[in-house]
């Protein structure tokens, strides 16, 4: 007859093993979070781009760890290549193949009309002043560990055909919403679970665009009482199976 008390064992340990493995959230493919306002010079009449912002910012929590890039701490002035965290850089060239800026303000911009919030782009951290400013042309965020998620505010958008572009495996783009012809407001991200994307490309063409607040997704970090209990698990496995392999034999009755 089969031992029941090692096969209670080895039944236990394999259901903890299950309960582990089942604490791992549910994954999808690509999901794209769009908002914009059209004419919104700030976040307070930014009502669909704030919403937008919040449901991705629930949904990277959903997969791992969210970080914020404010560029408050990064340098004033035009760059080549910048160091925006550990392992994340930024490069990027305006429509004149010159090198893009870390802005507080747009004030200096020679166009007309001049530049407003809602034309050329502001800063949406509270109680900050910086912001990326993309003159034409792209932004390239590079990560050396990978990225599931990336977002941000991107304020001033007055053309249609803007984009993030990036490969998950395939090419892949996301479109930036259009507030309209005045310009506005936008929040525009996505999640890419189970994805490690290295590098990402934000396109604005010939549009003067302020960028702000750009969030990223992280893989999460496990749980010490999750490996505990992992570890114990499968510990008993390996000792239930050992068990079962030393049980003396019987006698054979006569």
């Amino acid at each position: 007859m089969t031992d029941m008390r090692a096969n209670k064992g080895t039944i236990s340990a394999a259901v903890a093993v299950a309960l582990v493995l089942a604490a791992a959230p549910a994954h999808a493919a690509l999901i794209t979070f769009a908002g914009a306002d059209d004419g919104a010079g700030s976040l307070a009449t930014a009502p669909n781009s704030v919403a937008a912002a919040g449901n991705f910012d629930a949904a990277v929590a959903a997969l791992g760890i969210e970080r914020t890039i404010t560029f408050e701490s990064s340098p004033l002035g035009a760059f080549s290549s910048l160091a925006l965290a550990s392992g994340i850089t930024l490069t990027g060239a305006n429509i004149n193949n010159n090198a893009q800026s870390i802005v507080n303000t747009t004030a200096n911009i020679n166009i007309t009309p001049p530049c407003v919030n809602a034309t050329c782009g502001y800063n949406t951290t509270a109680g900050g002043s910086q912001f990326l400013l993309l003159f034409g042309g792209t932004a390239t965020f590079s990560f050396n560990e990978g990225t599931n998620a990336f977002g941000a505010y991107l304020t001033g958008v007055q053309n249609g055909g803007e984009t993030i572009t990036f490969s998950d495996g395939t090419s892949q783009s996301v479109d930036i919403p259009n507030p309209g012809f005045s310009g506005g407001t936008t929040f525009v991200g996505f999640t890419d679970a189970d994805k490690s994307i290295a590098s990402i490309t934000v396109n604005v063409n010939n549009d003067i665009v302020g960028m702000d607040d750009m969030r990223y997704g992280t893989d999460p970090v496990p749980e010490p009482a999750s490996l505990a209990l992992l570890g114990g698990a499968l510990a008993g496995l390996g000792l239930t199976r050992r068990r079962k392999h030393m049980l003396p034999l019987k006698p054979i009755q006569t």
